[in-house]
């Protein structure tokens, strides 16, 4: 294998032959070849490296804000925080040199034994031909959300204008290495990305998966990445009929107001989950330091939403030197870290706001209306209602916010895509100790820069301005 392997592909050779070496016999002529079509669901149960995000983008986005004095001290007290910050402060680099961006090379680590399943699986042996379109399907649920959050990560905002030349990510589509690694376009992405899901939704996917089974793609879950690329492709129409789609096969939601007092279900317990995405045990497990949430965010709560009652805490609570403000607290109830995953609540937010696009503000109103009702205690629950279509969708886009809080980067890729709204369109501003960073709608900045020690190994990788 090429050095490049290492840091494009995202993988030691080493390692990549050990995690196969548990699940096949392989012959090593160039590529891994697994012969029987078992193994390739041995390669899909992998579930520890499939079951990945890009964790650390949340900090950029609006709703985060350092606050406290202590806190900012804390943060700058070693260089474990350090990446944090500069995200904080949308700096030009993220990493120093010869650090590397391991969120990003998670993703690409997985993307290497999914490509061996897409490209090799349906010429296996010893399955039906059933067994192996649904073993596709699901790897390509899986490349579809590495490629979606990777090319939102990095990439331009998708304008249908500009996309076919924005620089976008590397797109590896099979599991070999070239010599010259260079980004594709954004608009490349996005087609890998829909022709994967929509060869996913006809291949044989179970409807829905759940319990010990929700990190394996189910057509609940790629209908519901369909939605979310449609929306942030901004074809509302598209994304509305695929947030349908999977609400009919998926569309339980869990009353919050049960869990008040009682434990809150982990993922596997987690009725609302289509398909488990975690950060996995990051820094953010069980840091509220780096999610202390914006007064901006927590002023557009009720204080008896059971959101603000459940997943928000006095930051105090945390650091008794912490005066001021809230932090996201949730994993505190599950022991585990946020989830990026498609879920039934995005559904219904994606179909609510799509129908106040197309000027059917009621149907959008009721549809966050039936979402609320699950948020609220009985006796304090009070419907929301709008004036016309584009007061809905105001209040849909809010819902959303408060709703996706803090986790997955749906924020920050909001932030993105409704800045091509001009109505929509949002100046940020961070607080860092004595010094304020403003980040600008459109702004180069909502590009994460690649750490520099990638271009050591791929000289024509094209680096963010």
């Amino acid at each position: 294998m090429k050095k490049y392997l290492k840091y494009i592909t995202i993988a030691a050779v080493g390692a990549i032959v050990l995690s196969c070496d548990n699940y096949v016999d392989i012959k090593t002529e160039g590529k891994l070849i697994p012969e029987e079509t078992q193994n390739y669901r041995y390669l899909l149960n992998n579930t520890s490296t499939l079951d990945k995000a890009y964790g650390n983008i949340d900090v950029a986005s609006d709703d985060i804000s350092f606050q406290n004095e202590s806190q900012t001290s804390a943060l700058t007290s070693t260089d474990y925080y350090r990446p944090f910050v500069n995200l904080y402060k949308w700096a030009d680099k993220i990493y120093f040199e010869g650090e590397r961006d391991y969120d990003m090379e998670n993703l690409y680590n997985a993307l290497y034994n999914i490509n061996i399943v897409i490209n090799e699986v349906m010429k296996s042996t010893n399955g039906t031909e059933a067994e192996k379109a649904a073993l596709k399907g699901e790897a390509e649920v899986h490349r579809a959300f590495i490629f979606l959050t990777l090319v939102n990560t990095f990439g331009k905002a998708y304008d249908a204008s500009t996309s076919a030349t924005d620089p976008g990510i590397v797109l590896f589509t099979t599991p070999t290495v070239s010599d010259n690694i260079k980004r594709t376009s954004v608009q490349e992405a996005y087609n890998v990305i829909i022709s994967d899901l929509n060869d996913a939704v006809n291949s044989g996917l179970k409807p829905i998966n759940s319990g010990n089974n929700v990190a394996f793609p189910s057509r609940a879950a790629a209908y519901a990445l369909l939605s979310r690329t449609y929306l942030y492709m901004r074809n509302y129409p598209l994304a509305l009929e695929n947030a349908e789609k999977a609400l009919a096969l998926q569309n339980t939601l869990n009353n919050l107001e049960d869990y008040e007092f009682e434990a809150y279900p982990s993922r596997k317990l987690d009725k609302e989950l289509i398909l488990s995405k975690w950060n996995g045990y990051g820094t953010y497990t069980y840091a509220p330091q780096l999610l202390s949430l914006s007064n901006e965010l927590i002023n557009l709560f009720d204080t008896n939403d059971l959101r603000y009652v459940l997943f928000t805490q006095p930051s105090s609570n945390f650091n008794f030197d912490y005066t001021i403000g809230r932090s996201y607290s949730k994993e505190g109830l599950t022991g585990e870290s946020r989830n990026a995953g498609p879920t039934v609540p995005e559904m219904m937010l994606i179909k609510a706001e799509c129908l106040a696009r197309a000027g059917a503000g009621d149907q959008a109103i009721a549809e966050i209306n039936k979402l609320r009702q699950k948020r609220f205690r009985t006796g304090e629950y009070v419907a929301l209602t709008a004036t016309d279509s584009k007061d809905a969708l105001i209040k849909v886009l809010a819902e959303r916010r408060r709703e996706l809080m803090g986790t997955g980067g749906f924020r920050w890729f909001d932030l993105k895509r409704l800045n091509k709204e001009p109505e929509f369109a949002k100046t940020i501003t961070h607080t860092f100790g004595s010094q304020t960073f403003t980040l600008a709608p459109n702004s180069d900045r909502y590009q994460l820069p690649f750490a520099s020690i990638y271009f050591e190994y791929a000289p024509d990788l094209q680096q963010n301005p």
